[in-house]
């Protein structure tokens, strides 16, 4: 999870948003199904995840996986969920939004926690909350921190899935072909993790 710096509303949030908030709270409480609606004949979320991407350089906001549309297909994670029950309230809200790969989002689902970290906030520094370990290729919880800075990195590595599965093979592989290869950091996938690592 990297450090991002959150760019301009875009125009058709700040038209439409409130429309399209009000109409989607009704929906949902009545059961309905989520779509995104369309502005100037263009689904919204094609006009938004360029934005999206560009904020992160092609990155997952929350694994920092790279390319997501070679990858992973490019979601758009409500970091607060818009559920009915949840916050449909904030389904249109840019500061809500991120660039998110599949795999994230297929663990964090409609789960969040207040503890929960989200990178564009102006005091998240990856160093603050976690370590990584070069061995087993995982994300850990800075064991220095303070107790309520290491519940929200358990609370975000948990929810975002991000040691399971192949993750950290995935990771360590990733930092193999970095080490071998002579590409730009941002051309590369988990760029805090082989910073960090170069650096150690």
């Amino acid at each position: 999870m990297r450090k991002q710096i959150r760019g301009k509303c875009p125009s058709p949030l700040i038209e439409k948003g409130e429309t399209w908030t009000t109409t989607w709270e009704k929906r949902s409480a009545e059961g309905g199904n989520w779509n995104w609606p369309t502005f100037e004949k263009e689904k919204l979320n094609l006009l938004l995840v360029p934005l999206l991407r560009d904020q992160n350089q092609n990155h997952c906001s929350f694994c920092d996986g790279y390319p997501l549309a070679v990858t992973s297909p490019e979601t758009i994670e409500h970091f607060r969920p818009k559920g009915s029950e949840l916050f449909p309230e904030l389904a249109f809200t840019w500061d809500n939004l991120f660039y998110c790969c599949q795999e994230c989002q297929t663990h964090k689902r409609e789960t969040f926690d207040e503890a929960l970290l989200k990178p564009d906030t102006d005091d998240f520094k990856f160093s603050k909350y976690f370590i990584f370990d070069f061995t087993a290729g995982e994300i850990l919880p800075n064991p220095v921190a303070a107790d309520s800075d290491k519940n929200r990195a358990s609370k975000t590595i948990e929810i975002y899935g991000l040691n399971k599965g192949s993750r950290p093979l995935h990771r360590l592989q990733e930092l193999r072909r970095g080490r071998s290869a002579d590409f730009p950091l941002d051309h590369l996938p988990y760029r805090d993790f082989i910073e960090a690592a170069e650096a150690s």
